[in-house]
């Protein structure tokens, strides 16, 4: 029983997986004709359309559903970097689709080896290589020239997915520093219920619905460097009590 369960779990995640492929191969060449007959200004246009439609489309397709909790507590209007737990491989489709607002993200340079995914990442993204210091800075640099200008930021503080037991990983320091240097608030995403629908084992999904829980911003107000343990206990302890 356990294998045929895991056999319909991996048809179901490939099927998912073709929309992807063919969602990529039709608006990869139409966003990289919008920027380059109208300039980069409009990239924060189009990651809207990720969030707000493909990424609902996709999960659709999955027959995963979602509910948001809490986004009256986010100003579409405001700035922020909103931070999220990650643990699955669509995460990225839960939270974009939970956004209120458009917003850059920052992605690993790996992903550009992706076809075509890592061209559209590339032209939406603020890419950053892990092992490069010098990268990691002038990503950082980015992010907070991003945030001034009005843009909102979003980060992963785990760095990467979840495949542990624990409800979280360490956090890095990427997403508390770029908030304290540009003195905006911080806009915790939680989401619940991911990993029972698509476990980090192999290649395998599942129907279901997931609980999004966005808790009330926490200001950066005069803090400094020095606060950046304590933001990202108080960001830790906001997430833990959605996932507990």
């Amino acid at each position: 029983m356990a294998s045929i369960k895991y056999i319909l779990r991996t048809i179901w995640a490939l099927w998912v997986g073709v929309w992807f492929a063919l969602v990529v191969l039709v608006f990869t060449p139409i966003y990289a004709i919008v920027l380059g007959v109208f300039g980069r200004k409009y990239a924060m246009q189009l990651v809207w359309i990720n969030c707000h439609y493909l990424s609902p489309f996709l999960l659709a397709m999955g027959l995963v559903r979602y509910r948001v909790h809490g986004i009256e507590n986010v100003d579409p209007k405001g700035t922020y970097v909103h931070v999220a737990n990650h643990t699955t491989a669509i995460d990225i489709l839960l939270t974009a689709s939970a956004m209120p607002q458009p917003m850059k993200f920052l992605a690993k340079m790996e992903i550009k080896k992706m076809p075509m995914f890592g061209y559209m990442v590339q032209m939406l993204a603020i890419m950053v290589d892990r092992k490069s210091e010098e990268s990691r800075k002038k990503s950082l640099l980015y992010m907070v020239q991003e945030l001034k200008q009005g843009n909102s930021i979003l980060l992963y503080p785990e760095g990467t997915r979840n495949r542990t037991d624990a409800p979280l990983k360490d956090f890095k320091d990427g997403a508390f520093r770029t908030a304290i240097m540009a003195q905006v608030p911080i806009a915790v995403q939680t989401t619940v219920g991911a990993k029972a629908l698509n476990p980090t084992q192999g290649l395998q999904l599942s129907p279901g619905t997931v609980d999004i829980y966005w808790g009330k911003p926490i200001p950066t107000t005069g803090m400094t460097i020095d606060d950046v343990e304590r933001l990202k206990e108080m960001v830790r302890q906001q997430m833990l009590s959605h996932l507990s």
